[in-house]
């Protein structure tokens, strides 16, 4: 009785083998990346609300007056104390940036103010967006409340 010869792949299975793993890597890198800068907006949208949050709570502790400037197109982002002494530079995950051109104001009790010191009427939004065009928002309502909310 003879034995069984064993036989290799053929080039045509390897390569056949290899095309396929190819595709399937390039599908699942092209989602991650997809996955991942939806992250960053995400991540973005709550870094904005935070920043908000630290201004606004500053404002209340020292007394005195916050502002955050925000920059179309500008992944800096400063959060500054009215009269000196503290700023922080901040920035944004990359690619992600606002949208519009935004300054919220907080005075001395931590209240949302327009550029005359005066309470604001209507919510102060955010908006950012990534290159995709996907947008998050982060809000500082009349009443001093911030949210934030993405995609």
């Amino acid at each position: 009785m003879r034995a069984r010869q064993q036989r290799g792949l053929s080039l045509l299975e390897v390569a056949v083998t290899v095309a396929l793993l190819g595709l399937l890597l390039a599908l699942a890198v092209g989602r991650w990346q997809g996955y991942m800068a939806l992250q960053r907006l995400r991540y973005g949208a709550a870094q904005v609300a935070t920043g908000l949050r630290q201004a606004q709570e500053r404002a209340r502790a020292e007394r005195t007056a916050y502002t955050v400037t925000f920059v179309a197109g500008s992944r800096a982002y400063p959060i500054v104390r009215t009269g000196g002494g503290f700023q922080e530079n901040a920035e944004l995950p990359d690619g992600i940036t606002p949208t519009a051109s935004v300054t919220v104001r907080f005075d001395a009790f931590g209240r949302p103010v327009d550029a005359a010191g005066q309470p604001i009427a209507s919510a102060q939004t955010v908006t950012l967006a990534d290159p995709s065009g996907r947008t998050a928002t982060a809000t500082v309502s009349p009443g001093g409340g911030i949210d934030y909310q993405g995609p």
